[in-house]
């Protein structure tokens, strides 16, 4: 079994659309919606983890991709601006998920794991450097 966690943004049109229903239903996946953010006329977005055989997440991914969804990693919607980094480590207190990371370099600057991020944007809350942002 395979897992992977992406992000999808839908148009405001397939909002209405039962994608995610056919997804499971069609094609034997199992879904955990991470975090969703959907508004009527507006593009959705959820960041779903989705696991399977390969090849029926490849499958699902294709019809996705047909459905007019756009599928992008997670990293794609934070950044870390490493330099701002002073190392006050609140972040590591706040993370549901242990997400935050310690680079292994001397400077020992903080990172995110993109497998375990929620994009739950806690660690931007509270980090008194705003080394943390977010676009989901």
């Amino acid at each position: 079994m395979r897992t992977e966690r992406l992000v999808l943004s839908f148009s405001p049109e397939s909002i209405q659309k039962p994608v995610t229903y056919l997804l499971v239903n069609n094609y034997k996946l199992r879904l955990n919606i991470l975090r969703a953010k959907v508004k009527p006329g507006e593009e959705g977005r959820l960041l779903l983890e989705i696991s399977g055989e390969a090849d029926r997440i490849r499958e699902g991914l294709d019809y996705l991709a047909s459905m007019g969804v756009r599928m992008e990693p997670v990293e794609r919607f934070y950044a870390v601006d490493q330099a701002r980094c002073t190392g006050a480590k609140e972040c590591f207190k706040v993370c549901p998920t242990g997400a935050i990371m310690l680079q292994p370099s001397e400077d020992r600057k903080v990172d995110i794991v993109p497998e375990d991020c929620i994009l739950c944007e806690k660690c931007m809350e509270v980090c008194p450097q705003q080394v943390f942002s977010f676009s989901f």
